[in-house]
């Protein structure tokens, strides 16, 4: 039918690396040129975007490149210098995924569609003309986007493309969680048994998350087979270690096998390489005394490493605890710490002999932890100013946990009854319930979330008045009565970083848990919604209370690539010396630096490409919740730790001696931090000082010339206040806990889009130990 043929252009601009370009000016509102679709490198530069344009509009832009051959080069200037080709935007272009089309284009797909939004109801009449061809009768709703359900060959979505000029985006539609949810039982086992007969199991591993929960179904199908030996207990004996609530088998199940739908769906061999242990610290009815829950915490965990003596585990606990709020509305916490948080990070410190306060560095632990969730429902137009006001809670705020918090990708339903319904959050965005610590501004109590992992989204009915959970966008897991049961919100979320976690332990068996606690935050990156320019501290440093440094990329976390390759290092430094001047007084000990093995001649070649550098330093703190005095912010901590990176123009002893003369003054004042350092320094800094300085994980992104980073071979770790420095007698004169050594993780990866091997050079050079 002619009528219903679109006969504007799809055009592909494809740029220059590395481009700066703001793609939104492409658009032209009024003669209804639109943008459909971006593709963006790793550092965010957009790559390609595919405009369309209608009918009797190209002049628009042929008139825009005329004007660009103009010696004063109009106003696009700066998007013609750097677009290096035009042509026709094919189907493929508009491909949302990283996993290749299929090959036979005539086998008929499911496929999640993004079409203009003024166009659904031309892109169904043209589908009613096509008979190999269905749409779901339903779709979501964004403002300038629907996503609909298309059933049929990749040929003929070509054709419905060519004809409407409709999709912006189209992907492969998985079968989602609420499917398998629903199945009846005789069916879910039939899918359980074909996941287990892919599955390899370790029965030899010697690596486990270890569940604080309510306990674990210990036969289930999909659990049992790797349930450590002696893996499951309780604390009470009285409570059994069967789960009474389903919470503690749902998180094992996550933090064996992730979301289990796409491993349902896959035909794909599965080698799981770690196990999973479960100690029951919740009562069958009732709930603990709040008083009581760090003790019960205590036991747990030394339940399970005398159960286990040999296992290296993970932590996990998908569990906060609600404190009464207070009159005023003001924070309950305001990060300060707890009997709870201070217990999880005395645990984490390895504090074991609490007669002579023994620290032992191999006993040290990973606890990672959920940020909670918001429990009431609230109106959907508070979503975001409600996340603000709602902080992390207990026992989220300890120094040394990695916390968890929640965002989503997933916005497309399955189920008719939503339609018309919007999907709460956006791709990217954070999830509905999840906390923060937005309110805890810039004061020195660490930022929380450290990360993020999906944790599901809601659905605001039309009238925009509430909203609800969605089987589809929850994520699918192991069931206490049935075989799959669903969850959402911050405890999914925290289990999915205790699998990863548990994954880079059994790689690296050499790693800390202060170094797996460090990799995982410097794998991170904000994504969608989360990735937005920020200008100033305060708008970074509520950023960083939002979603923390983002998500993890697994496939970075677990390798390195040639044009990212990554060192760690592992090490010690005294914070704290006694005084030559003054017996048992103490003053500011050691200071490591490092001169890095860049790969100098290789950077060189790049000299005026942009070349990033993230750093992350990972520690963990002895805490001392005490209120004695003196009344400073270093009463809780034992110590701190910062870095600093060589400047292009330093010689080793100017940075040195600059970075020595910093020490007793960032002490006395953080705003002192930028001490030595021109506005340009500072600005390669993606964070910055003044931003990321907070908490024991600390981590920033350095940006600049190849060049520059060449001659940036030297970093240093400095030593930072704590409480240490104040009480030269404890635990006794002989044996003052400030002559103590800490250790840390050092992480440093380069990144550069430039085809060009930087990991075999650095592999050459750190054959030879680094220079300390």
């Amino acid at each position: 039918d002619p009528a219903v043929i679109d006969r504007g252009a799809v055009i592909e601009m494809t740029f220059s690396p590395n481009a700066k370009i703001d793609v939104a000016t492409l658009e032209n509102k009024t003669s209804k040129i639109e943008l459909l679709n971006v593709k963006t490198d790793n550092n965010q530069c957009p790559t390609s975007a595919v405009i369309y344009i209608p009918e009797g509009k190209e002049k628009i832009i042929s008139n825009q490149i005329t004007a660009y051959s103009d010696p004063d080069k109009g106003t696009k200037a700066q998007t013609y210098d750097q677009t290096e080709s035009f042509a026709v935007a094919t189907l493929d272009k508009l491909w949302l995924e990283n996993r290749l089309l299929p090959t036979d284009i005539n086998i008929p797909y499911r496929w999640e569609v993004w079409v203009k939004s003024d166009t659904l109801e031309k892109v169904r009449e043209v589908v009613a003309l096509m008979p190999d061809v269905a749409i779901s009768g339903h779709s979501i709703k964004f403002p300038e986007r629907d996503i609909c359900a298309i059933t049929c060959s990749y040929n003929n979505l070509n054709h419905l493309h060519f004809i409407t000029k409709s999709i912006s985006g189209f992907r492969y539609l998985p079968a989602l969680s609420g499917f398998f949810d629903a199945l009846p039982a005789s069916e879910q086992i039939e899918w359980t048994d074909d996941l287990n007969s892919r599955i390899t199991y370790d029965p030899n591993t010697d690596v486990s998350v270890c569940i604080l929960d309510t306990g674990i179904r210990t036969q289930h199908p999909l659990l049992s087979y790797n349930l450590i030996d002696n893996g499951a207990d309780t604390y009470s004996p009285d409570w059994g270690v069967e789960d009474d609530h389903g919470h503690g088998t749902q998180m094992a199940g996550i933090a064996l096998f992730g979301d289990l739908t796409p491993l349902l769906e896959d035909t794909a061999q599965i080698k799981l390489k770690h196990g999973v242990e479960s100690i029951k610290v919740f009562p069958p009815s009732g709930n603990n005394d709040i008083d009581h829950v760090g003790f019960i915490t205590a036991q747990a965990v030394a339940t399970a490493e005398i159960n286990n003596a040999d296992i290296r585990r993970v932590f996990c606990l998908s569990w906060s605890m609600e404190h009464s709020p207070n009159a005023d509305g003001s924070p309950v916490m305001e990060g300060k710490p707890t009997p709870l948080s201070a217990k999880i990070d005395q645990l984490a410190f390895g504090v074991m002999d609490f007669e002579n306060w023994q620290i032992d560095d191999e006993s040290k632990r990973l606890f990672i932890i959920s940020a909670g969730n918001i429990r009431d429902s609230y109106p959907p137009e508070r979503y975001g100013a409600i996340n603000s006001l709602s902080e992390v809670e207990d026992p989220g705020q300890a120094w040394n946990a990695l916390t968890v918090g929640a965002y989503t990708d997933k916005v497309y339903t399955d189920d008719p009854n939503y339609d018309g319904w919007k999907p709460l959050t956006g791709q990217g965005g954070l999830s509905a319930r999840s906390r923060t610590s937005i309110l805890w501004g810039a004061t020195h109590w660490p930022t929380k979330p450290d990360i993020v992992l999906e944790g599901g989204n809601y659905f605001a009915d039309p009238s925009n008045n509430y909203f609800n959970d969605n089987d589809d966008t929850s994520i699918l897991t192991t069931g206490k009565t049935s075989t799959f049961s669903l969850s959402r919100d911050t405890s999914p979320a925290n289990a999915e970083a205790s699998r990863l976690a548990a994954k880079v332990m059994q790689q690296y068996p050499e790693f800390w848990p202060e170094t797996i606690r460090g990799l995982l935050v410097h794998s991170a990156e904000w994504k969608g919604a989360m990735n937005v320019e920020l200008t100033n501290k305060e708008q970074k440093i509520e950023h960083l209370r939002r979603f923390g440094y983002g998500i993890p990329q697994t496939e970075f976390l677990l390798n390195s690539f040639s044009n990212r390759p990554c060192a760690v290092i592992q090490d010690y430094l005294n914070p704290f010396a006694e005084s030559t001047k003054t017996k048992n007084s103490p003053i500011f000990g050691d200071l490591n630096y490092y001169k890095l093995p860049w790969p100098e001649e290789a950077l060189k070649e790049i000299y005026d490409k942009e070349v990033k550098l993230r750093v992350t330093l990972s520690y963990f703190i002895e805490p001392s919740p005490s209120e004695r005095p003196p009344q400073t912010k270093y009463n809780y901590t034992s110590h701190g730790l910062r870095f600093e990176l060589k400047l292009p123009n330093d010689t080793e002893a100017e940075f040195l001696s600059r970075v020595g003369s910093k020490i007793e003054l960032d002490f006395e004042d953080d705003e002192l931090s930028n001490l030595g350092y021109a506005n340009e320094d500072i600005k390669k800094w993606k964070l910055g000082p003044r931003a990321r300085n907070r908490g024991s994980v600390i981590s920033d992104i350095w940006e600049g010339t190849g060049s520059e980073l060449a001659s940036q071979n030297m970093i240093a770790i400095t030593p930072h206040g704590g409480w240490w420095k104040f009480r030269n007698s404890f635990p006794d004169k002989d044996n003052p806990r400030y002559k103590s050594r800490v250790r840390y993780s050092l992480i440093l990866s380069l990144i550069t889009e430039e085809d060009i091997d930087l990991y075999t050079p650095i592999n050459i050079e750190t054959a030879t130990e680094i220079e300390t």
